[in-house]
């Protein structure tokens, strides 16, 4: 921990000249430092975990501090808390150890997406509106090809990351929702700032009792039937939950909220109508390919990042993440007249390690009466590394599952684990971040290669594939024709898995793909079986409530997949994108079967 200036401005010079200037700088550093020991300590060390889920009795809590749900974490799961209460009644208490509604990133997504939170109930038209900072024209994908022996290729999106959200105003309309709510109860619902968790103790058959203490060191207890875990990537609970082992990947992300770039499309300009989703601007430095993301926000104000790709076990340092940022930061845009009006900055999970059918390793999201969402449960998009997309993406589904659970008392581990974000896409995306990590001996143009590569073969599959894509909405035709398109422009792909991939990540990427292929074809069923389904789900829920449960986590996930098919825009032969003919030569060589 860095308590001297003098040191941390050797160490880190850029850093610390920026940060003396920063709102709160102190406060943010301190932040950081934090971050850093906890993702050193849980990954690169003996991986040693605290058991802070425990089974014992306790005494009754009182009626005023026992609630339905309790959620430990104020990020994300605000959403989910406002849903909660506001739809079905449930009282809830959110706590944070620091401010409850704090953000340390700006959140993008589609239109198309962010309709999710009006459906749901937790917004009308005009409060969506008034957490929209800007709209976009386009994205842009480009790939540094000075030294790359491929064709350059930029790729420009429609819909994809194209709404700039005002996140700390999302997040205090949440907040007002959720105080100002009455819960069936009669009881209010609660919003503790400043609150540390400390312990969980799970009472079978009665809930949980949970364990806080607050900034000043006193000690509470509140009870619960639920215990909703968003503690964020170092989260004490799902750390345990997974035996202290790794996520399989982590983005380490850094960057600021700005105002003063100069506004214009030539190079060092911020184009106000266009949004930089994933941009490099040199080759790999210190064994890391560095990433860029600029997006636009309210008036002239732009959030710019820079993160990479790395595997659990490697060192990674937002310090000097942050040092690299400040330095490189003038070479990305014209710095010479902004003003930065606060940092952002953390550590992005994305799953466990690709697991083999051999050697299949289940990530653990549940014990009786606890569940891990959000970002400690991991199943974003390890493209992206969008956690908000995600969550919005999957809220619908989630809040409808949760909300039989409680009411049906299914909130045994086994129930609690069917609640969870969709992961057939991201499973086989999983392996594309693999080549995005820099590999020891590898030339230091490869992944700008690779990634240009990328690009064209999206820019060939047609928008509505790109932009899918790039949401974890990709079919399983599609995806196939991807991956037999990318050795037409790229014979080397070959050699470059074998050195890139261990043999049980390229089993593991089979299996996931099987997997996406099986959800396909289980869509197919769904459809046919829907009004079968629904009623028996009506039949069972009073006689068999966990196996109604196990049949809407199910109807739901269809559901899901059926949403992404038809959010995507047809294409001019009136199909929908991924809905090819059955047969056929055209049908299992994708890309490689003549068109037209």
């Amino acid at each position: 921990m860095y308590t001297d200036t003098t040191q941390l401005a050797i160490d880190y010079p850029h850093l610390a000249a920026a940060f003396a200037h920063l709102p709160q700088g102190e406060a943010h550093l301190q932040r950081l430092q934090d971050l850093n020991t906890s993702w050193q300590r849980m990954l690169t060390t003996t991986r040693q975990y605290a058991e802070v889920v425990v089974s014992e009795e306790r005494p009754a809590v009182a009626a005023t501090a026992t609630f339905d749900i309790i959620y430990a974490g104020g990020g994300l799961n605000l959403l989910n808390a406002a849903i909660m209460t506001l739809r079905y009644g449930y009282r809830v208490l959110v706590f944070d150890r620091f401010t409850v509604g704090a953000v340390h990133r700006e959140w993008n997504i589609s239109r198309e997406e962010l309709q999710e939170l009006i459906t749901v109930g937790l917004l009308t038209s005009e409060e969506l509106e008034t957490v929209v900072q800007r709209k976009y024209r386009e994205g842009l994908v480009r790939f540094h090809s000075a030294h790359i022996h491929v064709r350059t290729t930029e790729l420009w999106v429609q819909d994809v990351l194209d709404i700039a959200v005002d996140a700390e105003k999302l997040m205090s309309v949440c907040i007002k929702k959720i105080l100002e709510h009455q819960p069936a109860g009669g009881l209010p619902n609660v919003i503790l700032h400043g609150t540390t968790f400390e312990r969980c103790a799970v009472q079978p058959g009665r809930g949980v009792v949970v364990d806080v203490c607050d900034s000043s060191g006193l000690y509470a207890s509140y009870g619960a039937r639920l215990l909703i875990d968003g503690m964020g990537s170092t989260s004490p609970i799902a750390c345990q939950l997974n035996c202290g082992r790794p996520f399989s990947l982590v983005c380490p992300t850094v960057g600021t909220v700005a105002r003063g770039y100069k506004q214009g499309n030539k190079p060092g300009e911020v184009d106000p109508e266009v949004g930089e989703v994933l941009v490099t601007t040199e080759d790999v430095r210190a064994g890391h390919q560095l990433i860029w993301e600029a997006f636009p926000g309210r008036d002239d104000q732009v959030a710019i990042y820079l993160f990479y790709y790395a595997e659990a076990g490697q060192h990674v340092d937002l310090l000097q993440l942050f040092d690299d940022f400040f330095a490189l930061l003038p070479s990305y845009k014209d710095t010479r007249n902004v003003e930065i009006l606060k940092p952002v900055y953390g550590f992005i999970p994305a799953g466990y390690a690709v697991s083999v059918p051999w050697q299949r390793v289940e990530k653990v999201l549940a014990y009786d009466h606890v569940l891990s969402l959000g970002d400690s449960a991991a199943f974003q998009s390890p493209l992206t590394f969008c956690g908000f997309g995600s969550y919005v993406r999957n809220i619908r589904r989630i809040t409808k599952v949760m909300q039989q659970a409680l009411q049906d008392g299914c909130l045994k581990a086994s129930d609690l684990s069917r609640i969870h974000a969709a992961e057939a896409v991201p499973a086989v995306a999983r392996i594309f971040s693999k080549f995005m990590i820099a590999q020891p001996g590898q030339a230091s143009w490869q992944i700008n290669e690779t990634l240009n590569v990328f690009c064209r073969v999206l820019q060939a599959s047609g928008a509505p594939i790109a932009q899918a894509f790039f949401k974890d909405r990709v079919t399983w035709l599609d995806y196939t024709r991807i991956v037999l398109r990318t050795p037409r422009y790229y014979p080397n792909i070959f050699r470059l898995a074998l050195t890139t991939l261990t043999f049980n990540e390229m089993m593991g990427w089979l299996f996931a793909w099987l997997q996406l292929g099986r959800q396909s074809a289980m869509y197919r069923l769904y459809r046919l079986l829907n009004p079968l389904v629904r009623g028996l789900m009506a039949l069972l829920r009073r006689p068999g409530p966990h196996l109604a449960l196990r049949l809407l986590g199910w109807s739901e996930a269809m559901e899901q997949v059926g949403r992404s098919i038809i959010g995507q825009k047809k294409r001019s032969d009136g199909r929908v994108p991924g809905i090819v003919p059955q047969d056929g030569p055209a049908f299992w060589l994708g890309g490689h079967w003549p068109q037209g």
